[in-house]
This record gives C-alpha cells, structure tokens and sequence, in this order.
C-alpha cells in the first residue's frame, strides 16, 4: 500500500467513525463488503435524509457499489421516502426534483497543481449533469481514439517490428504509438473544454424514456435508460430541443423493423440503450457500450434487436475469450452470464489480433 492508499483509508476511516458507522468498518475489515461500498456509505452519511447503516450495509452485500450509486432513489427505505416527499411538498417540488436540487447543493470540483507538478482535476455532480459529463466525454473520447487508431495503422505502415504495447492495467510501452484509454479520457476533457470550438459546441445524447399511457393521454415514468427516475419537469426541460423516436414493441421486445444492415443503426442502438440499461455484463451506461451481436452476423445473425445486446469492451472480451455466455429470458432482456467453475483446464487464451477482428460485431 503507497502513502496516498493509506492516505485515503484513513480519511474513510475517520469520516465513517465520525457519522457513528462503525460496523461498516468492521464489515470492510472483514471482507463483507468492499472499500467502493464503504465510501458510498461514508458519502451517503452525513445526508440529513439517509438509510440506517444496517439497511446500508445490507445494500452493500446484495449489490455492487457502482449499482447503488449510480440509483440513490431506488434503494431508499419507506421512512426516507416519506420524509423526502414531506419536505418536498413543503417546498412545492416533487422527491426527485428535490434530490436533484439536493444534489446540486453539494456539487463541487477543484482544481490544483500536485507535488508532482501536474494539475489534478476532481469533482462530484448531480445524477443528471454526471450522466451529461459522462456523455459527451465518451463521444469525444470515440472520436479521439478513431483519430490515434488512423495515426497508428500509418505508422505501422512505416515502421517495420512490433509496436504495440500491454494495455492491460491501462499503461502502455513508451515506443506504443497508441494512446491509453486514460490518457484519451483526459485529451477529450480537455479537447471539450478548452479545445476547437467543434468539440466544445458538440451536442451529446442523453436517452430520456417515457411510456405512453393511452387511458390518461400522457407520458409517464420519465426516466433515463439506465432506469434512474427523472420528473416531470425534468422531462419537459430537456424534451424542448430533444429528438423524438416513437417506437412500439412487444413485450419481448421482439419485431422491431429499425434496420438489417451489418452495423446496428442509431435507432437500433437507442432501443438497446433502453432495453438493456447499459452494459448487460457489468451495468456500465450505455455510452460506454456498443451493439454486439448474439448469434454472430458472420454466422447468419440478424441485426434484429432480439439477437444484439448492449456489451463493453472488457464484457465483450469475456465473452470471446473466458467462456461467458449470453443469456436471454423470457422478457428479452439478455444478461451475461460467467461460465461454470472447471476443475481442470483453464479457459482458452486471448486470439490473435486477426481472430479477434474477425470476430467482432
């Protein structure tokens, strides 16, 4: 453990202690629950509405913390709730617009050089501005990563040897000519702050679904396509510039005419946004995911929404190379699945570069 781990723990440490969550510490020493669970709780303490830390705890065992993050109004307990929405009546707004006003009460960011002299950039933010941020960094960080791909396959064209560097832990080779998804991460950041004025007034899409209810003639359950709930007015807000797609399906979500060609198209990728919430292997949001196909197109497959599914990279990869298998019930929903336990052989090794393109969606 380096200084700025033990640093960070002990920060933890003494911020749980100070809200009286001892048990939680007990339960991260133990092993019961992750440190991620642990800061979630110690970020969710001092909140004037909150879980008890049992509940929290609970909460902690049963679901990622990432889950629990990402959905604060899903995993609230009746008495939260029904303060929430006292106080929210008393100010005239709904519960989910007084958490979002909550929220954006307690946004901040700084920004500050290191002893290492480089700038460090940390901030927290509302649900619904994260998402934003979220985004658009992702779609700058595609165009960034289409653009070092193209300088990269030039120059390989001009160099002869191997070139390319372990990205597995997220580092590359100082002679590798690709960038890391961290460093992409931090030139889109940059490029949509301070760079061309394209980057900067790039309009992002945030996927905003709401039902039709045909017996009140209105929309209903506003929410984003990870299932986080907006209200009313947040729908209206951002539904005035918004690009609508009607769109019926069954239940199964089966018997959707939005195109057959080789690449799912955008209509197609928005139904699997909302279909799917993310990525159907680790719950990522959609912008970090693209469409996969089920049973491969080489193979036969249809780019039909029932044999795509919403993956990323790393959940993609696991399935080509860990045995991970994809699994679609009932409600046409699939989920990835990891492979039963082997008592002997371990699963087969990574492809080739070759075997690997051939086999992507």
């Amino acid at each position: 453990m380096n200084c700025a781990q033990a640093r960070s723990e002990a920060r933890l440490a003494e911020s749980l202690v100070s809200e009286g969550f001892t048990d939680t510490l007990e339960a991260m020493r133990a092993g019961e629950i992750h440190m991620s669970h642990a800061k979630v709780i110690a970020r969710e303490a001092p909140k004037k509405h909150r879980r008890s830390e049992s509940d929290f705890l609970e909460l902690a065992r049963a679901y990622p913390s990432d889950t629990i993050a990402r959905h604060p109004l899903a995993y609230r307990s009746q008495q939260v709730e029904a303060d929430l929405a006292a106080e929210a009546a008393a100010n005239g707004l709904s519960p989910i617009d007084a958490e979002l006003a909550l929220q954006r009460h307690e946004r901040s960011a700084s920004l500050r050089m290191g002893d290492d002299g480089m700038w460090h950039l940390r901030g927290k933010f509302d649900f619904l501005t994260g998402r934003e941020l979220s985004t658009a960094l992702e779609a700058q960080l595609r165009s960034l990563r289409r653009r070092a791909e193209l300088d990269a396959g030039s120059a390989d064209s001009t160099h002869s040897g191997p070139t390319g560097g372990d990205r597995r832990n997220g580092e590359a080779d100082s002679d590798s000519p690709m960038p890391t998804r961290r460093q992409l991460l931090a030139d889109a950041l940059s490029e949509l702050v301070a760079g061309t004025a394209s980057a900067r007034h790039a309009k992002n899409n945030l996927i905003i679904v709401a039902d039709y209810d045909a017996t009140s003639d209105r929309l209903v359950s506003p929410r984003l396509d990870d299932g986080t709930p907006l209200s009313a007015q947040m729908l209206v807000e951002h539904a005035i510039d918004a690009k609508v797609l009607p769109a019926m399906f069954n239940a199964d979500w089966s018997e959707l005419a939005l195109g057959r060609t080789r690449n799912a198209n955008d209509a197609q990728r928005l139904i699997l946004a909302v279909r799917d919430g993310g990525c159907i292997g680790c719950r990522l949001t959609s912008e970090h995911t693209q469409a996969h196909h089920i049973d491969h197109y080489g193979n036969g497959g249809l780019t039909d929404i029932p044999n795509l599914a919403s993956m990323c990279q790393p959940c993609h990869r696991n399935l080509h190379t860990r045995g991970h298998k994809i699994h679609t019930p009932l409600n046409g929903r699939p989920r990835l699945q990891s492979p039963e336990p082997r008592d002997t052989e371990s699963f087969s090794q990574p492809p080739t570069d070759a075997a690997a393109t051939a086999r992507s969606p």
